[in-house]
């Protein structure tokens, strides 16, 4: 029998599952789109396993393109430097008596209670090294920090690697490692004992699955319990009433019975009322919540940089800065002239863009009659769509939905 090809028991989103039950519910029939830096963290997974495999230095692979769903992502040296830094965390614990796996699929159906089909991942990278079971998870991100203590995506890879890999030893240690080098060069590492992670497995984990299910035939509105971490990263939360509720009540002062009380804080209404209803209001307040948001971070900021408290925050250092030169000059002259590194080795040569070369039609380098040739080779893709009120003096866009490009093949008898 052929493996599901989701998981519906995914470890990656088991956290979530476990603060906000009800999100198990809402999220289901939501499609998940692969944005740009998801399938960007996709292909450096691709460039860490290419490497371990052909045990080679991530480098070498600068250049190539790998196709991840709709997006072709380039291999960059900022791409390489970032999977090298896993790589040689690998490779130093591992040693050499380590046996190193990569891109390994694990099943953790049992520590859960659930089908072998609904509870499995893919682990990036697991090391046998003795007694001791090492899983590795690499995250291209750098924007948010996650950390290996107690983290329920990690645990179940953990468990699922003890219970694959339980003939080749009697495993006494477990060690859960997330390498997140553009976010910080250090791995997070968290040490723990099976024996502790099936005790998670049946209390938290179970109790998580437990509530799920009831949300399933339940009241799923009971199970919806809105947070910073859980709503992240769910896919229903731009149409999730709690989380809804939640930001009206901060924002507004009151919790709004219906769309029009959410938009004008006008008389409420007791019909029952379509996400559609809902959207359309909610953005009728979305700039005004942005612009609340951003302006309880800068004070906020602003107090905490001038010694006020803001009791349970603090400053902490920020990602440092891309590296560059302390003199050029003094760079150039040892690459060029000590070293002698040929111009193509020296330096980033890139062709100009249209706009710079625009600049030099206006400044005269290029002449009229050569900017007619140059623009036969400009192309300019249209404009994103994005969402305006209907009094925006500019035409909407009109969209066919996907359905309708199908052919009705019912036979009329």
């Amino acid at each position: 029998m052929s493996a599901a090809a989701h998981s519906l028991w995914s470890a990656s989103g088991f956290e979530r599952k476990i603060l906000c039950p009800g999100s198990h519910v809402i999220a289901s029939d939501v499609r998940d789109q692969t944005t740009y830096y998801a399938a960007e963290g996709t292909a450096a997974h691709q460039v860490l396993s290419w490497a371990l495999q052909y045990k080679t230095p991530a480098a070498g692979f600068i250049g190539r393109y790998i196709d991840v769903e709709d997006h072709t992502i380039e291999v960059t040296a900022e791409m390489a430097e970032a999977v090298q830094v896993c790589l040689d965390y690998v490779t130093d614990v591992s040693g050499d008596m380590g046996v190193v796996l990569t891109e390994q699929r694990v099943n953790y159906s049992r520590s859960l209670g659930v089908p072998v089909s609904d509870a499995w991942g893919t682990a990036d990278v697991i090391i046998l090294l003795g007694d001791e079971i090492i899983v590795v998870d690499y995250k291209h991100g750098r924007g948010v920090e996650v950390e290996a203590h107690q983290n329920p995506q990690m645990s179940l890879y953990a468990l699922g690697a003890i219970e694959g890999f339980s003939e080749y030893a009697d495993f006494e240690r477990v060690r859960m490692v997330i390498s997140q080098p553009r976010a910080r060069r250090a791995p997070s590492e968290w040490d723990t004992t099976p024996e502790a992670l099936i005790a998670w497995a049946d209390s938290v984990a179970r109790a998580a699955i437990e509530d799920c299910a009831a949300a399933a035939v339940g009241r799923v509105e009971d199970y919806l319990r809105p947070g910073e971490k859980q709503c992240k990263f769910c896919r229903a939360k731009a149409t999730c009433p709690a989380l809804r509720d939640a930001v009206a009540d901060t924002a507004l002062g009151f919790t709004p019975a219906s769309p029009e009380e959410f938009a004008v804080a006008g008389v409420s209404a007791a019909d029952e009322h379509s996400p559609e209803d809902w959207l359309a209001a909610a953005l009728s307040r979305v700039d005004m919540i942005e612009d609340w948001c951003k302006a309880i971070r800068t004070e906020s900021e602003r107090r905490l940089l001038a010694g006020m408290p803001v009791p349970g925050w603090k400053l902490v250092p920020g990602k440092r800065g891309a590296r560059q030169w302390s003199s050029p000059q003094a760079a150039e002259e040892l690459l060029r002239k000590t070293f002698r590194l040929t111009i193509e080795q020296a330096y980033d040569l890139k062709l100009i863009s249209p706009t710079s070369a625009e600049k030099l039609k206006k400044s005269g380098v290029i002449g009229d009659r050569q900017w007619s040739r140059v623009q036969d080779l400009i192309t300019q893709s249209d404009g994103k769509p994005h969402v305006a009120p209907a009094s925006d003096p500019r035409p909407a866009l009109e969209i066919v939905p996907v359905v309708a490009e199908f052919a009705d093949l019912t036979l009329v008898a």
